[in-house]
């Protein structure tokens, strides 16, 4: 079965193409190193007001939107071997890619997939 990661966060609205290009560029390093799929979410849609909502979760404000990266592994391992090489990419190394959120208020999990 493969392996999920999934990283949601916000992002300040009028950002949203500096998030898209710095989407583009983490998801292009992520299938180099292996991924099976990369999928970045911009925030349409959501509850608002009710008990423990995703955008609370990461303390959306004003001025901004919840964003989402959903990326897929054919396994765990294949994932650790992608990120550990991913970390030695020159563009890692140098934080040439722009990072459009406040990396503190991002939320992570990764999921096995249980399948159909």
């Amino acid at each position: 079965m493969a392996f999920l990661e999934m990283f949601v966060g916000p992002v300040p609205t009028t950002s949203k193409d500096v998030y898209h290009a710095y989407a583009a560029q983490m998801g292009a390093l992520t299938m180099q190193a292996g991924a099976m799929s990369v999928t970045a979410c911009w925030g349409a849609d959501g509850p608002q007001g009710v008990l423990s909502p995703l955008a609370g979760a990461v303390k959306v404000d004003v001025g901004e939107t919840i964003v989402a990266r959903i990326v897929r592994w054919s396994s765990k391992a294949a994932r650790d071997e992608g990120w550990a090489a991913m970390m030695k990419t020159p563009d890692l190394q140098a934080a040439s890619i722009p990072v459009p959120f406040d990396r503190a208020r991002v939320c992570y999990a990764a999921f096995d997939e249980l399948g159909e």
